[in-house]
């Protein structure tokens, strides 16, 4: 397995905002971004979208969250 731009998925982190204390995230990738950005437009909803380079990432940096 290679991590090359080639044949790679691009995923982005969409964050659905004013959902209560904890906001649904869902991971999407390239081609729904779009389609999102539109539901959320017809729904009087927002949303945060970031891009995500490296999914398995993120239970590293959640774990730099001790409190």
């Amino acid at each position: 397995m290679t991590s090359s731009g080639h044949g790679a998925r691009r995923l982005y982190e969409i964050t659905y905002l004013g959902s209560g204390p904890d906001p649904d995230v869902r991971m999407v990738e390239a081609g729904e971004v779009a389609a999102v950005i539109e539901h959320a437009d017809e729904h009087g909803m927002q949303v945060l979208i970031r891009p995500c380079t490296h999914p398995h990432d993120r239970s590293q940096t959640d774990s730099h969250h001790a409190g």
